[in-house]
């Protein structure tokens, strides 16, 4: 059986346009610290013109603390923003096998296709995948993966 699990506490936030140079995410993830700040799914993806896009999950319930800390340390680094989706689930596959990923990937995103649920992030390792949905699809998403993998 595979274990499939779900949080609705989570909150993605994402510092936009940053200076795709050296320092940058240890300024971030140092403030951070500094106030006790667990994270999760960390992804950078650098864009054209020496800018990239750095985005976390971080619990709700350190929202409204972490907005001006975020913001500071945007306006600090450089950033052209920060923004942050409360609207949000992670879903979490453990994955059986990694010789087998592929065709999990695909039971995966098959199941959630199957109930129109968009896939808004991927997070993947060798030993679980994490989707990242929207909260008011996330239940139906979560069912379709049970009734999957069951």
């Amino acid at each position: 059986m595979t274990n499939i699990n779900f949080n609705d506490e989570c909150v993605h936030v994402v510092f936009l346009g940053l200076p795709n140079v050296p320092g940058i995410a240890a300024e971030i993830f140092g403030a951070l610290s500094e106030r006790s700040v667990s994270v999760n799914m960390v992804t950078q993806n650098t864009m054209r013109g020496g800018r990239s896009d750095l985005s976390f999950l971080i619990r709700k319930d350190r929202l409204d603390e972490m907005i001006s800390v975020c913001k500071e340390v945007a306006e600090h680094v450089g950033a052209q923003g920060v923004s942050f989706a409360t609207e949000i689930a992670a879903i979490t596959v453990e994955l059986q096998s990694p010789s087998d990923t592929a065709h999990t990937l695909a039971k995966i995103f098959s199941a959630l296709a199957s109930v129109n649920v968009n896939i808004e992030i991927i997070n993947s390792t060798s030993e679980s995948v994490i989707c990242i949905v929207s909260s008011t699809k996330a239940r139906e998403g979560l069912d379709a993966l049970k009734k999957a993998f069951e």
